[in-house]
């Protein structure tokens, strides 16, 4: 008779890797502060000439989407008395 090759079974346990503790509440928060004190260290005051580049940029959008607003309410109104409406 022939032997069928059975599949050997490792005697020895699989290892159980080591898992990571997700760190607790305390320390996200102190990693939080830190992130926020790094931030608060490299800002500054703004000056006059920041602040009014801020503005012009700023004014100069707004105006944008107002001109774009207002051609598109003009072709509408002109489609609207164009086709009788």
């Amino acid at each position: 008779m022939e032997e069928v090759n059975k599949p050997q079974i490792s005697e020895t346990k699989p290892e159980i890797k080591d898992v990571e503790k997700k760190p607790g509440l305390g320390s996200k928060i102190k990693e939080k502060i830190k992130q926020y004190r790094r931030v608060l260290s490299v800002a500054h005051k703004p000056d006059k000439e920041e602040i009014f580049s801020s503005a012009k940029i700023t004014g100069s959008g707004i105006i944008f989407l107002g001109a774009i607003g207002f051609v598109i309410f003009l072709l509408y109104y002109i489609i609207l008395s164009i086709a009788g409406a």
